[in-house]
């Protein structure tokens, strides 16, 4: 997958499973903030082509867009994750692509533990390192909760 530059992830990352980026080991990714681009090459059959089908996202954090084989399929925001595939899929390889955006929170919880000239954003809200004294229309501290982000499935396609 890929990641927005200039928001302090990794410009590209190799996930074994979907997972909240939130959770992730590397800093980067842990509180990034912006648009993450999941990409998936698979083949369908002709039979498959030709029947209604829906692609199930499971779990997004927080808005996904999806796009098949250069096809705009829409924004998915909300229970139940799904978007239809019908005539957008193709006998052969099909091109997915899942661009997840999530909210800027995380950016600026993980902004608050650095000093400033490490930090990623520019804002007019306060940060503070460790625990919350801050009101919350303040601003963030650095050990407040992170939203869950990322494409966490499980991502299936369902054929009827």
């Amino acid at each position: 997958m890929s990641f927005q530059v200039g928001r302090g992830a990794p410009e590209k990352a190799v996930f074994g499973t979907l997972a909240d980026w939130s959770t992730h080991s590397d800093a980067g990714i842990k509180y990034f903030s912006g648009t993450g681009t999941y990409r998936l090459a698979f083949d369908a059959t002709a039979e498959q082509a030709a029947r209604r089908v829906v692609l199930q996202l499971g779990k997004v954090g927080v808005i996904a867009q999806v796009t098949l084989n250069g096809k705009d399929l829409g924004v998915v925001w909300t229970d139940p994750w799904r978007t239809e595939l019908t005539g957008a899929l193709k006998t052969g390889r099909n091109e997915l692509e899942i661009a997840v955006t999530n909210p800027w929170e995380n950016r600026l919880i993980g902004d608050a533990g650095l000093s400033p000239e490490q930090r990623i954003t520019r804002s007019n809200l306060q940060y503070e390192k460790g625990r919350r004294t801050l009101k919350g229309f303040q601003g963030y501290a650095s050990e407040d909760a992170l939203q869950p982000s990322g494409l966490m499935g499980p991502v299936r396609l369902e054929f009827f």
